[in-house]
C-alpha cells in the first residue's frame, strides 16, 4: 500500500474554530494542522503518476509536528469517496489501481501529554471513522 499525502485538510477558518474548540477541551493546546493522506492500494502505477492524480486543493502547509491522530473510515468499510476516486482512477487510465482511500492526519500540538480518548472526541464521527496513531 502507497500513502501519498500533501494537500490541506482545514481552511483558515476551520483551523481556527477547531482549535478553539480543542483548547476548551484542554488548554496546554497551542496549535493545530491537517493534511489529507491517500491510501493506495494498486499494482502497474507509480507514485508520481498518483500524486499527479490526487493532487487538489492548496498543498499543505502545517508541520508534521505534535502528536498524531490519523482519522479514516472504518476499517472493513469502503467510504463514498474510495468509490468514487477510484472509479476516477480508472477512467483516467490507472487500471492498477485497486483503491484508493483518504483520511485526514491531524497532528495536534500541547504543552503537555494529551488525553488521547478526549481530543479524538473532537476530531472524528466514532460512528464511521476510526482514529489511529500511525498511517
Amino acid at each position: 500500500m502507497q500513502v501519498i499525502g500533501g494537500t490541506n485538510a482545514l481552511s483558515a477558518s476551520r483551523k481556527t474554530a477547531l482549535l478553539h474548540r480543542l483548547q476548551t477541551v484542554d488548554s496546554s493546546i497551542v496549535d493545530i494542522s491537517a493534511e489529507y493522506l491517500h491510501f493506495v492500494e494498486a499494482t502497474k502505477t507509480t507514485k508520481a503518476e498518483l500524486k499527479k492524480l490526487l493532487s487538489y486543493g492548496e498543498d499543505f502547509a502545517g508541520k508534521p509536528t505534535g502528536e498524531l491522530f490519523l482519522v479514516v473510515p472504518r476499517p472493513g468499510t469502503i467510504s463514498p469517496w474510495s468509490s468514487k476516486a477510484t472509479t476516477i482512477a480508472h477512467n483516467a487510465g490507472q487500471t492498477g489501481v485497486k483503491r484508493i482511500e483518504r483520511g485526514v492526519a491531524y497532528y495536534v500540538v500541547a504543552k503537555k501529554m494529551l488525553d488521547r480518548k478526549l481530543v479524538a472526541q473532537h476530531l472524528h464521527d466514532r460512528m464511521v471513522e476510526s482514529v489511529f496513531t500511525d498511517a
